[in-house]
């Protein structure tokens, strides 16, 4: 696997389309719309969270739970893309998510403004003092994220934005988990929040890979913006996954649910990568013609498919 993608990305590099061929077409499919409000994040955290709840608190998230969890996935994700859209060169190539926040800005905005409300006060009236503390302190992770990444100082950027995104999304997604387990063992629980966030930076590599080239254009913060990308990180990062789920399950570090879902994921994700690669060395166009959020939305899908179908048999 690794040796034929070090081969072919020769290839891939002298057969690079014309990158304005990524912002034309801009009819918008409904499906898409999934992608481009965030739906499908907030979906994986909705399923991830289900995950840890079931596992480690042997119960159901309750609705308020899922939905401040829901609400604050939304809008973390809303506010990066409303900030990247804000210095969005129109009239250089982008993708279709910062032109959609671009053209409905402030509907947008107006809609984030009422969200924050709704979920300030769900957080008010039905948390508890301890899921409180632990979601200030994810809070500030992700303050600190949105921040951090805005900036224009490269050198201040010494771990990359998707690690970034991918372990605070982890850790948000187990944060009832977190905040109910002050008198039970933890090193599991630490160990899958770990991997899983492991998980979800990779997610968020793949996506920064296959929009390289329009985040070059636009001058924002990816680690392949800035370099030579290739898949060969990406494919090593997924076989270490791989390896670290599979010895953290032989010493009984993560649960078996856990390290089922993480491992499902996984090897789907590696399939929605090279069956890319593979139609991007047969066709180098196809992968910047066609809608960008495609991709997005079946990356997110090997997030949700393999954890919900093992979470729909454990309790059947």
């Amino acid at each position: 696997m690794l040796s034929e993608i070090q081969e072919s990305e020769s290839y891939v590099v002298v057969a690079t389309p014309d990158l304005s061929q990524a912002t034309l077409g801009r009819r918008l499919r409904v499906w898409q719309l999934v992608n481009l409000c965030s739906l499908d994040a907030v979906t994986v955290g909705l399923i991830w969270q289900l995950i840890f709840t079931l596992q480690f608190c042997g119960r159901f998230p309750s609705l308020v739970e899922s939905s401040i969890i829901g609400t604050s996935i939304w809008l973390a994700y809303t506010a990066d893309r409303i900030l990247d859209s804000w210095q969005l060169q129109c009239g250089l190539p982008h993708t279709s998510r910062h032109h959609f926040h671009h053209q409905f800005r402030r509907p947008i905005c107006f809609l984030w403004m009422l969200a924050l409300g709704f979920n300030v006060i769900l957080i008010i009236h039905f948390s508890t003092v301890n899921q409180i503390k632990w979601g200030m302190s994810c809070l500030l992770l992700v303050c600190f994220y949105l921040l951090n990444v805005q900036k224009s100082n490269w050198n201040i950027r010494r771990i990359p934005k998707e690690v970034q995104a991918g372990c605070i999304f982890g850790f948000g997604v187990s944060l009832v988990s977190w905040s109910s387990a002050s008198d039970q063992p933890t090193f599991q629980l630490f160990f899958s929040t770990v991997v899983t966030g492991f998980l979800f930076s990779i997610n968020c590599a793949t996506v920064a890979y296959w929009e390289r080239q329009l985040d070059a254009a636009q001058t924002f913060f990816s680690w392949t913006a800035r370099r030579s990308a290739t898949l060969y990180p990406i494919a090593i990062a997924l076989v270490l996954e791989c390896a670290l789920i599979m010895s953290l399950l032989f010493f009984e570090a993560i649960p078996r649910l856990i390290a089922g879902c993480l491992l499902g994921s996984t090897l789907c994700l590696a399939i929605t990568v090279l069956t890319n690669r593979k139609i991007h060395m047969h066709c180098p166009d196809a992968l910047l013609t066609k809608p960008l959020a495609s991709r997005e939305l079946l990356a997110d899908i090997s997030l949700i498919f393999p954890p919900a179908v093992l979470v729909i048999l454990s309790i059947s």
